[in-house]
């Protein structure tokens, strides 16, 4: 065998030539892909990297999605709530829950429900009490303990029979794995906040109003107070509408043997007035106050979030509200004849005084009732402010001829002179 000689290396090398160089660039790219890596490992950190990376991309495809999942799960819910609420609604099957509930405690007065899940075909109830063992069901009783203070109904409940003035009030809050959540306000120590985010808890103390409007008249709730204060948007039509003051000396009023549940609903008040519903309801265990607003002292405090979510980790609730919100609106109110003004104006409004000119001092509004001072005159009798007459020139003719000399003055190049009060 003859060993390769210097002209078939060549004649290798020439022919192979492309091969060769290609090879070389593809070992001189990974030579410099290997240094580049090395050097950023030391520098940034690949696996740092690589999570940052991953969490980038589960991020963007998480905000991609959510919005369609939030319309989906928003409009489920308002399924769900328009299912409970139609016909009867969802509160006798509460009440009957929390009665048979109660019932098969056997006699256990340091535990209560107080919160009902009405889902499909199926109802659950939470337990609260100062006590440290849960007593189980009754053998004869139609609930099972599924966690150590929940029970979940094995087979239809009977209707309950105890009669409806001060007992359960369940109001729905919001809606949690296709089941509607109901409070037992009932259970509250008299005042429940509702706080958060302003414009959802806003909407749930509303929802709450059209709920606690429709158990009037015997259902549950005697007299429903709703406190009108400037720029307060809850409401009811079937409720007593009046300014807070006189809702406290209303209630101050009350028989000291009152009869039924009276419901006051207003916004966040200030220390004194706070103090004033904490000794009203001290005094009367039938009075319940709904405050939109953080309120310190509160027992009850319901926070809702900007998603809508109403967060009780007090009472072991975690529900949606956005759906209970949309579903119950309450009736929109006539529009008032004058628009309000715009959130930007922070001018001090200018009105006219009964000479025709123009004050900076706001006017006075006007309250419902309200009877105005003897030998006051209403703004709409005052007589309209007249331009002040020009007294009458005695002599014409004196004005002609200043007309006459000041046109000479202006043909013949002399400026006329001035007055003194125009310098």
């Amino acid at each position: 065998m003859n060993p390769p000689s210097f002209s078939n290396l060549s004649h290798f090398l020439d022919t192979n030539r492309k091969t060769l160089l290609t090879v070389l660039t593809v070992l001189e790219l990974l030579i410099l892909l290997v240094v580049l890596l090395r050097w950023f490992d030391r520098r940034y950190g690949l696996r740092g990297t690589g999570r940052r990376i991953r969490r980038a991309i589960v991020g963007a495809a998480r905000d991609l999605v959510t919005p369609v999942v939030g319309l989906l799960r928003l409009r489920q819910g308002v399924r769900v709530v328009g299912r409970h609420f139609a016909g009867s609604g969802p509160v006798p099957a509460a009440r009957a829950g929390i009665v048979s509930a109660q019932s098969a405690l056997a006699e256990r007065d340091d535990f209560w429900p107080y919160l009902v899940l009405l889902g499909p075909g199926q109802i659950s109830v939470r337990l609260a009490g100062p006590g440290a063992d849960v007593p189980p069901p009754a053998a004869d009783s139609p609930w099972q303990a599924t966690t150590p203070r929940s029970w979940q109904a094995t087979r239809p409940l009977p209707p309950p029979h105890e009669p409806v003035t001060g007992g359960p009030l369940p109001l729905a809050v919001g809606v949690r794995a296709g089941a509607l959540v109901l409070l037992d306000l009932a259970r509250c120590p008299g005042i429940v906040s509702v706080h958060g985010a302003p414009t959802p808890a806003e909407r749930l103390v509303s929802a709450l109003v059209v709920q606690l409007a429709a158990l009037l008249d015997g259902h549950g709730v005697q007299r429903l107070i709703v406190a009108t204060e400037p720029g307060n948007g809850l409401g009811a039509t079937d409720a007593d509408r009046m300014p807070l003051s006189e809702a406290l000396t209303t209630l101050a009023r009350r028989p000291e043997e009152p009869v039924g549940r009276t419901v006051l609903v207003c916004r966040r008040p200030d220390p004194q007035t706070a103090a004033q519903l904490a000794t009203l309801v001290a005094d009367d265990p039938g009075l319940l106050v709904l405050v939109d607003g953080y309120l310190p002292g509160s027992r009850w405090r319901l926070r809702v979030n900007l998603a809508g979510r109403v967060i009780a980790p007090e009472l072991q609730l975690d529900a949606d509200s956005a759906p209970l919100a949309r579903r119950l609106r309450p009736a929109r109110r006539s529009a008032p004849a004058v628009a309000p003004a715009p959130a930007w104006a922070e001018e001090v409004p200018l009105r006219p005084t009964a000479l025709g000119a123009v004050s900076s001092v706001p006017a006075e509004p006007a309250e419902p009732g309200r009877a105005r001072p003897a030998g006051v005159a209403s703004p709409a009798t005052l007589p309209a402010a007249q331009p002040r007459p020009v007294p009458p020139v005695a002599n014409n003719d004196l004005i002609e001829q200043a007309h006459d000399e000041g046109r000479a003055m202006v043909h013949s190049g002399v400026e006329p002179a001035r007055r003194t009060g125009d310098r």
